[in-house]
């Protein structure tokens, strides 16, 4: 009897293992393929998840997707952009003289200002240009993840739409009995 229960608990186990390893459908970017890596047109997959999940995730999870990337890469550029002006106003500061000087000092940055306004103007607009890609790199890291997750979920539900079947054919190995998952 444990022999029995042992042996339909590893096959079990080895019909969930080939589920997850045959899965048909995944993500690539802001795009379904299939196993062979070809992306799915869009009629392709209206068919096998339905034109309501397209419509109502696949569009707007493409999009979400697409944005998100773009913004990360835009808050990068902003942030490297920053960085290089704020160093590159340090650097005419002292030039300037400006040796001793307390940049996030109110008083300072008005002396400065009074003085050299396009050195003050230049530190102030560069370091403002840092928090602005700073927050844009946040918001796209989230807006892609909200999308690669809604883009995996319509890859796992094109999974699951293609059901099971017993078929009877050639195998691998020869002619045999073969169920598709």
């Amino acid at each position: 009897m444990k022999r029995i229960a042992i042996l339909c608990g590893l096959v079990a186990a080895l019909l969930c293992l080939t589920q997850n390893a045959s899965a048909q459908y995944a993500r690539k970017g802001a795009n379904i393929v299939d196993k062979s890596g070809y992306i799915l047109s869009d009629s392709q997959l209206i068919n096998i998840v339905g034109q309501d999940v397209f419509d109502q995730t696949v569009v707007g999870a493409r999009k979400q997707y697409k944005a998100g990337k773009k913004l990360i890469w835009g808050g990068v550029a902003g942030i490297v952009a920053g960085i290089a002006g704020s160093v590159y106003s340090i650097v005419k500061l002292n030039d300037a003289g400006y040796t001793n000087v307390d940049l996030t000092s109110p008083d300072d940055l008005k002396v400065i200002l009074d003085n050299d306004p396009s050195i003050a103007f230049m530190y102030l607009g560069s370091s403002a240009l840092v928090g602005v890609g700073g927050t844009a790199f946040t918001a796209g890291v989230v807006l892609k993840t909200i999308g690669k997750k809604r883009l995996n979920w319509v890859g796992d539900q094109a999974n699951a739409a293609r059901g099971y079947s017993l078929n009877v054919g050639a195998t691998p190995n020869g002619m045999g009995l073969y169920l598709t998952f």
